[in-house]
């Protein structure tokens, strides 16, 4: 592999690396919801492997970011909200909760809906 090339992956990784960090999220559960392994998506944070198109675009789409924001490192650009990928990523950190995180998710959302407005939200 070229050197600029070499560099340019691990630019790419840095970039998705910080944008998973922002979005909190472990390696596992970010490679859960792409559909790739934890070992393949730490190669590619560390820009040792490359991606192909639709990986790198699964890994947009799921972070909430542009395509430019990885690889150009420009100002991420949120991207349109899917109401199907939002109840895709809720179900898979579900699947992932200990019964305590559970009990307590249950408790902050009962909290949460009693003292907000959803009608204000336009949701």
């Amino acid at each position: 592999m070229k050197r600029e090339t070499k560099e340019h992956l691990k630019y790419i990784g840095e970039n998705i690396r910080a944008a998973r960090k922002s979005k909190n999220l472990t390696i596992d559960t970010l490679s859960e919801l792409v559909g790739i392994s934890p070992s393949f998506l730490g190669t590619l944070e560390r820009g040792e492997s490359s991606l192909s198109v639709e990986t790198l675009m699964s890994i947009c789409r799921t972070l909430g970011v542009s395509s430019d924001s990885i690889i150009l490192n420009q100002d991420p650009t949120p991207m349109p909200v899917v109401v199907a990928d939002m109840k895709d990523v809720i179900m898979t950190l579900l699947n992932n909760a200990t019964e305590g995180e559970l009990s307590f998710l249950v408790d902050y959302v009962k909290f949460y809906r009693g003292r907000v407005d959803f009608k204000d939200s336009g949701s």
